[in-house]
């Protein structure tokens, strides 16, 4: 396994153990605007804010800085990754105009605090779709192989 491809699944897996951790607490308290009056939530939804693309910047970032450690196949491998981040970032943006359009359609009104989980989740899932961009292309090159 290639060092950037270890780190891409390290980065994979932090971010959807933070997203996993954030959707379980908004769904436990059953209301997604419920970080408006709890400190706890709000915290956690910080930590995520943070903490994926972090470690991401960490993990992945830093290692592109490093030439010995990249080769040619790696450097096409992350330029083509965008293409799934850009993809899965579209969708995410999709899904949150047509469900909140039909949920609060009646009212003609969306509640603000959706404006900052609209922004987590975009921000999480663009670093997630990023890292599962790399291994997707690592596995794309093996199979060809």
């Amino acid at each position: 396994m290639a060092p950037l491809q270890k780190r891409a699944l390290i980065t994979f897996l932090i971010g959807l153990v933070f997203s996993a951790a954030l959707a379980v607490v908004l769904v436990l308290e059953g209301d997604p605007t419920a970080f408006e009056d709890s400190e706890f939530i709000r915290w956690i939804m910080y930590i995520t804010l943070v903490g994926v693309p972090l470690s991401y910047l960490l993990l992945i970032d830093f290692s592109l800085r490093k030439p010995t450690e990249l080769d040619e196949r790696d450097r096409l491998i992350m330029l083509r990754s965008g293409s799934v981040q850009w993809l899965a970032i579209a969708i995410a943006l999709a899904g949150w105009t047509v469900g909140l359009t039909e949920v609060y359609w009646d009212t003609g009104e969306v509640p603000v605090a959706f404006l900052s989980l609209i922004f987590i989740s975009v921000l999480i899932i663009s670093v997630v779709a990023r890292s599962l961009g790399i291994l997707l292309g690592y596995w794309r090159t093996e199979a060809n192989v």
